[in-house]
């Protein structure tokens, strides 16, 4: 199964990514910057991609072939309201555009 992980910086998601990988799983990190997953032992057995979830155009590319996805992404270190760029994330990531990536 080709899998799209959100949130691959933060703890659930550096701790889900080598569990899927160790299942036999090709995993697709989406992040805003690679080079804060590149020090994971993980990094050199995932396809990145890079992206952020309030920009529609990078999250078709990133959901392109994919089975399944876990969305695992908050804002709270955001500058702002972190409610409002969450709300804003999972609104974009739920639109039938974006899930029309296949």
């Amino acid at each position: 199964m080709h899998v799209l992980v959100t949130g691959a910086t933060g703890y659930i998601g550096g701790r889900l990514i080598p569990r899927l990988l160790d299942r036999g799983h090709t995993v697709r990190a989406l992040v805003r910057d690679p080079r804060r997953i590149a020090g994971r032992s993980w990094f050199e057995r995932v396809e990145v991609a890079r992206g952020d979830l309030t920009q529609p155009a990078g999250l078709r590319a990133a959901l392109a072939g994919v089975d399944a996805a876990y969305y695992l992404v908050h804002s709270m270190h955001a500058r702002g309201s972190f409610v409002d760029l969450d709300r804003r994330a999972a609104r974009t990531s739920s639109t039938p555009r974006a899930a029309c990536a296949r």
